[in-house]
């Protein structure tokens, strides 16, 4: 039997399908700790609809993660200004990811 790496389940995690608010939060950590920041849109596209109470969720829960406000203009020519860019300051014990991970 082929064992699993922590990339694999971590690949599993970010392609679950479930849209509970635990997998959410679960997969939002997972994308700030694989990537500098990300913002709003950018969360839209990979089908959080609403990032921001996920990030409420996990900041509530200790994660260190902060924001700052950009203006973006899409392809379609419009501007949006004050959308959240979030980045992850520092990682939380491993005992946190696991207890996310069972949740």
């Amino acid at each position: 039997m082929k064992s699993t790496t922590p990339s694999d389940e971590i690949g599993t995690l970010l392609n679950n399908k479930d849209t509970s608010a635990a997998t959410q939060c679960s997969q939002i950590l997972a994308h700030l700790k694989r990537t500098p920041s990300i913002n709003t849109l950018e969360f839209r596209y990979l089908g959080f609809i609403s990032p921001a109470p996920r990030i409420k969720e996990l900041k509530e829960r200790g994660h260190n993660i902060k924001s700052t406000r950009e203006t973006i203009t899409t392809d379609d020519g419009r501007t949006h200004s004050g959308i959240a860019r979030y980045y992850l300051v520092a990682n939380q014990p491993a005992i946190e990811n696991v207890l996310m991970v069972a949740a």
